[in-house]
């Protein structure tokens, strides 16, 4: 029995609190805030697939260049 009111009351307690945090802004405001996080993750995203493919090209490029010598002369 006292797990189940031990639940009840976080899950009262976390509901308060996401109800707290969902009315601290106006529906205009969560929009431009969505805008904002939107926007940085698509930057993010972005800078981290460069990164990644600028490393396999330079791969690519590293192992194209034979550096091996031919010693048969």
């Amino acid at each position: 029995m006292s797990k189940l009111t031990t639940g009840v009351a976080y899950s009262a307690s976390a509901g308060a609190i996401v109800h707290n945090i969902l009315t601290l802004l106006s529906p205009e405001e969560w929009s431009a805030l969505g805008v904002l996080a939107g926007i940085s993750i698509a930057t993010l995203t972005c800078i981290i697939n460069w990164y990644y493919r600028r490393k396999a090209t330079m791969a690519e490029i590293k192992a194209s260049h034979c550096t091996c010598r031919d010693v048969s002369h």
